[in-house]
């Protein structure tokens, strides 16, 4: 006999008993009527039983609509072992007491994967008895990482790349930042030139030991020896690779590096270009060819251009379902009339870009800031033509309401407001939205500005206030270093300046003082400048306030002394001045000025001139003048664009003295934009004429004109003026040397002596600029010309040419590093002549 198993205590099968030869076939029935009996009573056992546990069973389908909304009794996490039971409870929605929802369950099932911490995260649901569910979240945390190490590395330090893995020993494995990591590693690698490298984690090594490793094949350095653009019939090389960030590699200038984003933002780069000059069918793929070595390569771009569309046709209509000729406040012909684009021309996002916004600013200026111009275009038949509609939103006319400041933690509000020309109960003129940003930004008080019109108040549509919102910038600075030049020599200079400086606001403590949280935020300015060099020296103090009582005068005032060493003396200048200044509009300045001065010339060398010698002082030289200028550059720093035009009158001696004499000078300088590249870079011709006249003979060397130098290239500093035929090397005077004579022996009437300046001078001269290397080399080709006469006479002229190069570094400072060479071609035998010239400034 063989016992069966049995489930509960209840039997599943009844013992096994072989029938003997003396068994009765009747005893046999009533064997098998006994076993049918007893398996009917464990089948009603098994079912008793069964309907005693379903009470209990365990719900894992969360969509279970029997667990629906009632009471959770209990939150149980299950499989923590590092991460605290409260920093998982911290994320999840529900909590003892609400009512089940299986919807904000999963949220926290997927909320608890995002932290990082855990493998695998499940949830389920259990009815109890009571009728209240019981909710089980059971996680799986990451395994710990034990140490991070690289192996195959050799262009790239440990270092290096420790530092963009993003993981770290002691933390949980994460595989986001896993992922991560290998594409750091794979994107540090092709910016060295590596652009095959592969990057792999040992996934066995990380499971069974938590040791991270990265296994690098790192491949040979790939530069790219040339780029080809396959299939460009109407644009040449020059022209496509201006577009491209990828660049074939050049010795010290570019690397050369393959990088995969790189190429494909290169690909939607061409693709813009073309599409923006009405190629509309063009397409644009690339492809790589890399040498059998794996260390060079050349890029194809393929190219298929396809037809430039051309614009048949060019209407307007309005959005508010007007009739295309009919809107309110300008007629179509005269929208079109405003439009840059014509039919007929060539379909180019420049000019339809340019239309839409000359009909907006024209809307824009009569108060309607929201008005809109869309362009929409529909290409027509087989022909490559395509025509436009510019939908007009006119909006309505609002008027400006409040101005709101924000950002100005120093500077206070009435040094923005006066930059914004936008008054409240008048139209608001959407175009003085973009001046007064530009002149926020101008003002060098502030790193960027935006001035944004508000929404309307439903109770009063057509007023709109206005936001502005500034970021201030580091007005105040402390500079050391040197310079040199041609013209100057060799300097140190210490300088403290503050542009938002505030005479007014004096610190209540020492702290105040030395923390820089006084004497700030009224937008004067004050420096104070040591200059100490070899040939001149300066110190300097000036304060600067643009804006008396917030009206449209200014008024400045400076001291300083100047030491210059010249050939053959010694000038020594102390002075100060005093101006009153008044702004008209954003383009005129007016001011009236004093200056008061004390000249004195020392240390004179045997060939000194006598009428510097009797010109020695020391001399109280005093003036009074009036000057207007006119200036629209487009960027005051460096300009491409634009115009400025000086007048000057000035009287000396109208407070006593030994010297009384008139003097008008005047200058003009324009920028003409030549050429531009693809890179924005512009090529700016800058023409510059001058002059400048002494009424009386009685003006002392000191305040005369000359020019050479950096002032006309190609002579000496102060070179170019009349020459004293006397000197002091004796007693008397004798003549410094003969009358100069020409070849046949003709007397030029030139002496041959040192510079006295003269009372009239002219300069004219022009100067071509060409960017050569990004925006920060340029080079120059310029002509210089001009003369300084005792009358007002142009003989004798002279007139040179030459080339130079320009550095442009913002680190040290707005102007240039600046190295010309210049040759003359017109000259006399009395010029001295200088072939190079320069002026640098090299902060510390």
């Amino acid at each position: 006999m063989t016992a069966r198993r049995t489930f509960d205590g209840y039997p599943l099968g009844l013992m096994s008993v072989s029938p003997s030869r003396s068994t009765s076939q009747p005893a046999c029935r009533r064997l098998a009527a006994l076993s049918w009996i007893a398996l009917s009573l464990v089948f009603c056992g098994f079912v008793a039983r069964a309907t005693a546990i379903d009470a209990h069973v365990i719900a894992t389908d969360l969509d279970d609509e029997s667990l629906t909304d009632r009471p959770i009794s209990e939150v149980a996490i299950e499989g923590l072992s590092r991460v605290t039971e409260q920093e998982v409870r911290n994320n999840l929605r529900i909590a003892a007491g609400q009512p089940f929802e299986a919807q904000a369950i999963r949220d926290d099932v997927a909320t608890l994967y995002r932290l990082g911490h855990f493998d695998a995260v499940t949830a389920d649901a259990e009815l109890l008895p009571d009728g209240t569910v019981r909710v089980r979240y059971l996680v799986v945390e990451q395994p710990i990482v034990r140490d991070i190490q690289v192996v195959g590395n050799k262009v790239a330090s440990d270092q290096e790349l420790r530092a963009i893995i993003g993981l770290y020993p002691g933390g949980p494995r994460d595989d986001f930042l896993l992922e991560r990591a290998v594409e750091k590693i794979k994107s540090l690698y092709r910016g060295k030139g590596n652009y095959m490298v592969e990057v792999e984690v040992d996934e066995t090594r990380l499971l069974d030991t938590g040791i991270l490793i990265f296994r690098i094949v790192e491949g040979p350095r790939v530069r790219i020896r040339e780029i080809v653009f396959s299939g460009s019939d109407r644009f040449d090389a020059n022209q496509l690779g201006a577009q491209i960030k990828t660049k074939p590699w050049v010795f010290i200038f570019s690397t050369g590096n393959l990088d995969e984003q790189v190429l494909i933002d290169d690909v939607a780069a061409l693709d813009k270009f073309y599409k923006e000059r009405g190629f509309i069918d063009v397409r644009v793929d690339k492809r790589v060819e890399v040498s059998e070595n794996g260390k060079e390569a050349k890029v194809v771009f393929v190219i298929h251009e396809g037809r430039q569309y051309r614009m048949r046709s060019v209407s307007v209509e309005s959005a508010d379902g007007l009739a295309r000729d009919k809107p309110r406040v300008m007629r179509a012909e005269q929208v079109l009339g405003l439009m840059v684009i014509r039919p007929g021309d060539f379909f180019t996002q420049d000019k339809v870009d340019a239309s839409t916004k000359a009909v907006v600013e024209a809307y824009q200026s009569m108060g309607y800031i929201d008005a809109r111009a869309d362009p929409t275009w529909i290409r027509i038949g087989e022909e490559p033509e395509v025509d436009m509609i510019v939908t007009v939103r006119e909006s309505v006319p609002v008027v400006a309401g409040l101005v709101r400041i924000q950002g100005n933690y120093i500077t206070k509000d009435n040094v923005v407001r006066r930059r914004i020309r936008i008054q409240p109960g008048r139209p608001l003129d959407g175009h003085e939205l973009e001046l007064s940003k530009l002149r926020l930004e101008g003002s060098q008080l502030f790193n960027s500005a935006t001035v944004t019109p508000q929404v309307a108040d439903e109770a009063n549509p057509t007023v709109r206030d206005l936001l502005v919102e500034v970021k201030e910038r580091n007005t105040g600075s402390l500079n050391f270093g040197v310079g040199m030049g041609s013209d100057s020599g060799f300097f140190g200079q210490i300088s403290l300046a503050q542009q938002n400086f505030d005479i007014a606001d004096t610190p209540q403590t020492y702290d105040e003082f030395v923390s820089g949280r006084a004497f700030r935020g009224a937008g004067q300015n004050f420096s104070i400048a040591i200059s100490p060099g070899v040939d001149v020296s300066n110190y300097a103090i000036s304060f600067g306030e643009p804006s008396i009582f917030d009206s449209d005068y200014g008024f400045g005032s400076s001291v300083f002394y100047r030491n210059r060493v010249y050939q053959a003396f010694v000038e020594e200048r102390i002075a100060t001045t005093f101006a009153v200044s008044r702004t008209f509009g954003d383009m005129w300045t007016g001011s009236a000025r004093m200056s008061l001065q004390s000249v004195t010339l020392t240390d004179f060398a045997s060939n000194t001139p006598m009428a510097v010698y009797e010109d020695r002082g020391p001399a109280f030289i005093n003036s009074v003048g009036l000057s207007f200028s006119r200036t629209n550059f487009d960027n005051p720093m460096r300009p491409s664009r634009g115009s400025r035009f000086e007048a000057d009158v000035s009287y000396f001696g109208g407070m006593g003295g030994p010297y009384q004499f008139p003097l008008v000078a005047g200058q003009y300088t324009t920028f003409l934009p030549l050429a531009e590249d693809f890179f924005g870079r512009k090529s700016v011709l800058k023409l510059t004429t001058s002059a400048g006249y002494i009424f009386q003979d009685n003006a002392p060397v000191s305040e005369k004109f000359y020019l050479g130098g950096r002032s006309l290239r190609g002579f000496q500093f102060r070179s170019v003026s009349p020459l004293s035929p006397l000197a002091i090397g004796t007693d008397p005077p004798t003549p410094a040397t003969e009358i100069i004579t020409t070849t046949d022996g003709t007397p030029t009437g030139l002496p041959n002596g040192q510079p006295i300046g003269g009372n009239f001078r002219f300069f004219a001269g022009a100067q071509y600029e060409v960017p050569i290397f990004d925006k920060f080399v340029a080079g120059v080709l310029f002509c210089d010309s001009g003369t300084v006469t005792d009358s007002l006479t142009l003989n004798p002229y002279r007139v040179s040419v030459g080339m130079g190069i320009r550095l442009f570094i913002p680190q040290l400072g707005p102007a240039p590093l600046a190295f010309d060479l210049a040759i003359p071609l017109v000259k006399y035998e009395t010029d001295q002549t200088e072939v190079f010239s320069f002026t640098a400034e090299l902060p510390f």
